[in-house]
């Protein structure tokens, strides 16, 4: 309920938080259930949370005319249990499946900065607004 998500993903957000709760230490066991299951201890990194929001990459081949969007905006749905990819969904209820997304929640906004070309990242996160120049990635945020 807390991320505004219809009834249709409850099953979906049910399965994400039963592979967070087996990668969660049990003191029933001693242990996670992931370690019992697989003898060595889950890498939690790709934990996100569920319904957040996320800039996906989109492929160079399904990107269109030159100049367009990198990324799309979708919201966050848990992992695809066939691939070390996430699964994400747009606004028009289509799965996407990536492995490149920045999520909203983990972003270090004091190091994002616009300009009349566009959005880019500085370098220094202490640094004030950098010139065009000086960028280490610029892309174009729809």
């Amino acid at each position: 309920d807390d991320a505004n998500l219809s009834m249709v993903y409850w099953g979906k957000a049910i399965k994400y938080a039963n592979h967070i709760i087996n990668c969660t230490w049990s003191s029933v066991i001693d242990q996670t259930p992931y370690f019992m299951l697989y003898g060595h201890k889950p890498d939690i990194s790709h934990l996100q949370t569920f319904g957040s929001y996320a800039m996906v990459n989109i492929p160079k081949p399904q990107r269109g005319q030159k100049g367009g969007c990198i990324a799309k905006r979708l919201r966050f749905m848990g992992i695809d249990t066939t691939s070390k990819c996430s699964r994400f969904v747009d606004s028009s209820h289509k799965v996407v499946i990536s492995r490149s997304a920045v999520f909203e929640e983990d972003a270090d906004w004091s190091r994002i900065h616009s300009n009349d070309t566009g959005v880019y990242f500085s370098k220094d996160p202490a640094a004030d607004v950098t010139q065009p120049g000086d960028q280490d990635s610029q892309v174009n945020v729809p």
